[in-house]
């Protein structure tokens, strides 16, 4: 059966974590990125970020995702770059890395989606000493349960969190130094993707992206979403 996630690979889209590819480059400006910075970006999607790290900081940037259709978009993006993006088919439950690799770790729209203790630990794992976890992550304001059901099983969130949950888990698995701000959906909007259909869509597809324009409509001002920063 396919998801949301299977037609976001379909369609190539780009930027579907909130507030688009304007709110990631402000965030980035923040940063003090170098060029002896080490970045993963996680979930990396169609590889977007990843890519305008790589070619505007010139930074180290190692990217990786679960989906082999993102991977594919990802992996010929990838090969324009003037230099490399070190990209792996992994999960963030199980990073295939040495102990305090990276800098900065990135997470767009990616941790209400596994199995959160686990991906804690193991970004916690792969930072440096004093690395930075940067999300930009879903979250609601007094959902009712059955909201939050219907929610997630849609998007397949395995968890659905408050502001006030996020800080408290981070601090719960040693992350310092929490900032955190909550928007609603209407604020910083995604910027529209452009993509090219080069079939007509299937009906499955059509009511995919259907009943995702119905969820912003009846849950736009419950249901949005935190940007963090905390560090090791």
């Amino acid at each position: 059966m396919k998801t949301y996630l299977d037609v976001l690979a379909e369609l190539g889209i780009d930027s579907a974590h909130p507030g688009g590819p304007l709110l990631t480059k402000e965030i980035l400006r923040k940063l003090n990125i170098q060029p002896t910075t080490r970045i993963l970006d996680v979930g990396c999607g169609t590889g977007q970020t990843a890519a305008y790290i790589s070619e505007t900081y010139g930074a180290h940037v190692t990217a990786i995702d679960i989906h082999p259709k993102m991977l594919e978009k990802a992996k010929s993006r990838f090969s324009s770059l003037p230099q490399p993006v070190h990209l792996y088919q992994a999960s963030v439950e199980s990073l295939p890395f040495q102990p305090e690799q990276f800098d900065i770790v990135l997470c767009e729209s990616v941790l209400s989606f596994v199995k959160l203790p686990k991906a804690l630990q193991e970004i916690y794992r792969a930072l440096k000493p004093h690395g930075k976890l940067i999300g930009i992550e879903a979250a609601h304001a007094q959902l009712s349960e059955s909201d939050k059901k219907e929610i997630c099983s849609f998007y397949q969130f395995r968890q659905l969190l408050t502001k006030k949950e996020w800080h408290l888990l981070l601090r719960q698995y040693g992350f310092r130094a929490i900032q955190m701000a909550a928007y609603s959906a209407t604020q910083y909007p995604a910027d529209q993707t452009i993509f090219t259909l080069e079939t007509r869509l299937s009906v499955e597809t059509m009511a995919i992206l259907n009943t995702h324009e119905y969820m912003k409509k009846r849950y736009g001002t419950q249901l949005g979403y935190c940007i963090f920063s905390c560090q090791k």
